[in-house]
């Protein structure tokens, strides 16, 4: 069978380069070919970014890489739903891209989400920090357009307690908000560039993964974060919503930033803290690794490409 991944134009993106190298590392039974344009003749076409398509192939399926009700004109849903309703198949990343997509009258979709690179990431219990500071790890790269809510850290970072907490700024364009810890007297650490390979041991670094995104399809640091048993702080957004349960491998965020400095003070108490490990590390993971989640895909391949 031929696959042909279909990118629809030539901007490079880390993200979905990552992606397709999973799919050519899992799928050996099959022709793999990843084209910028259709070629002709494939049994399964599968689209990346369908709104740059006039028009989808037979035989389709779209993964819904981002979130449905980003505000961004670029990615209004409007540009989608005629692309959508072309697909034999809708791959979303959580149960809110679904229910949006059932709210639009299409109901052929399957909820495949992120997984984890288990060569990178190890299964194993979460030690306890016994130091006085826990450290809260910011993982993502800085948009221009602020997507991932570097607004709401500062208010943060103004009303939270310095002398509890350190953080660790990973990622491009990170240096603007650990020079603004440090200015609040946060003791700061920024890795702007990070070898993937390393990332096993970020998390063993971190005490908890913060998220505060205003809109994601993901995000893909959140299965890292749950396989490596690194509690989460985190706006119930994308697969969040899927994986976050309050007090057991994290907190939820309100948008009150009052109400949540205030949760978060709560849960970096030494009582609090250790009761959180203890859950999280009784939990069970359910998280699929890249190979599995491959795996899924190729059986949307095979019904479609019969």
């Amino acid at each position: 069978m031929t696959i042909n991944i279909i990118m629809s134009n030539k901007v490079e993106s880390y993200i979905f380069n990552s992606i397709n190298n999973y799919f050519l590392k899992y799928i050996k039974e099959d022709k793999i070919i990843i084209s910028e344009k259709a070629i002709e003749k494939a049994e399964v076409y599968h689209y990346h970014r369908p709104n740059l398509e006039k028009q989808l192939n037979k035989n389709s399926i779209v993964t819904v890489h981002h979130d449905l009700e980003d505000t961004d004109p670029w990615l209004d849903i409007n540009n989608y739903l005629d692309r959508y309703r072309e697909a034999e198949t809708i791959v979303c990343l959580n149960s809110n891209q679904m229910n949006i997509l059932k709210e639009n009258g299409i109901t052929n979709t399957v909820l495949i989400p992120h997984g984890v690179n288990k060569e990178v990431f190890k299964e194993k219990q979460k030690k306890i920090n016994l130091n006085d500071k826990k450290t809260i790890g910011i993982i993502s790269k800085r948009y221009v357009r602020r997507v991932k809510g570097e607004i709401k850290l500062i208010e943060y970072l103004k009303r939270l307690d310095n002398t509890k907490i350190n953080f660790i700024f990973v990622g491009n364009e990170r240096r603007n908000e650990y020079e603004i810890a440090k200015k609040y007297g946060f003791e700061s650490k920024l890795i702007e560039y990070l070898p993937y390979e390393l990332y096993g041991e970020l998390y063993e670094e971190i005490d908890f993964l913060m998220i505060n995104s205003l809109f994601e399809g993901g995000p893909g640091n959140l299965p890292e974060a749950i396989y490596s048993r690194t509690p989460i702080i985190s706006r119930p957004i994308a697969m969040v919503s899927d994986y976050l349960e309050e007090n057991i491998n994290g907190i939820k965020l309100t948008d009150n930033i009052d109400k949540d400095v205030e949760k978060i003070n709560e849960i970096i108490k030494e009582e609090n803290y250790k009761k959180l490990i203890k859950e999280i590390n009784k939990y069970e993971i359910k998280i699929l690794s890249w190979q599995e989640v491959i795996d899924k895909y190729k059986e949307i391949y095979r019904k479609i490409g019969k």
